[in-house]
């Protein structure tokens, strides 16, 4: 208590409060608007980066002010921006102005959205998002969901359902079957969920990274004459490799014939499909029993914010219905989250997704889209005319490269000039690419994901990539 009898508030006053968020809202803002000049990434040991940050524990305020300035001159300039108009690593989260305020709301309202009772209007929102993505992706009506973390728990959310419908035999016998492209996350969520490694089998890849429909068959034939149980098969809409897109239509067809789960791992692709010329790549998206989404990916909105639908809603509830004494007041008769994924305590992810959506329209999302995969094309077409390069077509925004292979070179050494050229990127600081191996060969990604890349900056990343290359 202070000598007014009042109890002190961790909150400062209220023209404090509004002098601290202007000046967060123009550091924000002028962290956006000088993004093209900074440098992407930069290599940094534990050891340098604790001259930066670590400090004692504070007994006594630091204020702030003072914290805010601490933030911007110790921890930015050695962060890695994933929303750099030249951040062309693995797939990259822009975020935008639009969904970083709908975080600042979440976050400044606090609501909680694990159930009606706590938190209604939230809840209707959340619901009424998840019909405008349904409407905007043209999937099965009838499907619900909810906003999650990341594709990761998207995934794992897909795959428990599964289980809960197949029941707890297939923890046993069951059987899952991933691409060679597939994303690590479901494997992640398989051994989540308590099942073993050799459960998870891996199905190989077409000339076109699509998963191999015979190959597939094949090996749930197999499994079943061993007394093996296949029941969940993932395929992908945009793999985070190449950006590949599977036969869905075929996959689903073949599911539904032999009573197979069948889920979509469209996080790095799905938000695509609101383009009709790209929809028409992922027909069956409406056929998947369930689908992963990620907002922070092509929806441009903050880190942290993914999305799960699942066919029959009577799978979400049985896989994560939740019971206690504590809970007793909830309204059964009213969508409860805590309900349908693995978390009571949710905050309003919707927040984001609702503000960029609203503030941007479709036509304008359609836009930007069909413009980071033309700037995708345009950075293939320019690295396809210096002859140390073999590129891959585009799929998505995704381009795959590789040092040409010269007479007489081993593969060993033609991966060492992709790893040099890799950590060469990395180091000067202009772009960011990433190296990863597709159908067992070497090779380099740049991808384009990002409402802030220009031609300008296609054109300085292609430049720099041939004077950095050996």
């Amino acid at each position: 208590m202070n000598k007014t009898g009042l109890r002190e508030s961790l909150d400062p006053g209220a023209e404090e409060m509004r002098r601290n968020g202007y000046a967060m809202i123009d550091s924000i803002v002028e962290h956006f608007q000088s993004l093209s000049d900074q440098r992407v990434a930069k290599r940094s040991s534990r050891q340098e980066l604790a001259q930066l940050v670590d400090e004692g524990l504070p007994s006594e305020p630091c204020g702030i002010e003072e914290s805010m300035q601490f933030f911007f001159d110790n921890v930015v300039p050695l962060m890695t921006r994933v929303n750099h108009p030249r951040f062309h690593a693995f797939i990259p989260c822009p975020s935008s102005y639009a969904g970083a305020l709908g975080m600042m709301l979440a976050a400044g309202t606090n609501p909680f959205v694990g159930s009606w009772l706590g938190g209604a209007t939230l809840a209707s929102l959340e619901l009424t998002v998840l019909r405008w993505i349904k409407e905007l992706l043209q999937l099965d009506p009838s499907s619900e969901g909810l906003f999650t973390s990341g594709g990761s728990t998207a995934n794992l959310i897909g795959l428990a359902c599964a289980r809960a419908k197949y029941g707890k035999q297939v923890l046993e016998r069951g059987r899952i079957y991933v691409s060679a492209e597939g994303h690590a996350s479901m494997d992640k969520a398989a051994i989540i969920l308590g099942f073993e490694k050799e459960q998870i089998q891996i199905v190989e890849v077409d000339e076109n990274y699509q998963m191999d429909l015979s190959a597939l068959k094949s090996m749930c034939d197999r499994d079943r004459e061993q007394g093996y149980l296949p029941f969940f098969v993932s395929g992908n809409a945009g793999t985070t490799n190449v950006g590949a897109i599977d036969d869905l239509r075929g996959m689903a067809e073949f599911c539904q014939r032999s009573d197979l789960w069948f889920h979509i791992d469209a996080a790095y692709g799905g938000f695509a499909a609101m383009v009709p010329e790209i929809r028409a790549k992922m027909a069956g998206l409406d056929l998947a029993d369930s689908i992963t989404l990620d907002p922070h990916k092509w929806l441009y909105c903050p880190m942290g914010v993914g999305c799960a639908f699942v066919k029959e809603v009577e799978y979400l509830n049985a896989a994560f219905s939740a019971h206690g004494s504590y809970l007793k007041d909830l309204d059964t008769d009213e969508v409860n989250f805590l309900d349908r994924g693995p978390e009571l305590s949710r905050p309003a992810r919707v927040l984001p997704v609702w503000m960029l959506i609203r503030c941007s329209g479709v036509n304008k999302l359609q836009h930007q889209i069909r413009e980071d995969i033309r700037l995708a094309e345009l950075a293939a077409s320019l690295l396809a005319q210096d002859e140390r390069f073999e590129v891959e077509p585009v799929r998505l925004s995704v381009v795959v490269f590789r040092h040409r292979r010269k007479e007489e070179e081993s593969v060993a050494d033609q991966t060492a000039r992709d790893d040099a050229l890799m950590n060469a990127t990395l180091a000067d600081g202009e772009l960011m690419l990433s190296s990863t191996t597709a159908r067992h060969r070497n090779c380099l990604r740049l991808v384009v994901m990002n409402h802030r890349t220009t031609e300008l900056d296609i054109e300085r990343s292609v430049n720099r990539i041939r004077e950095l290359a050996v």
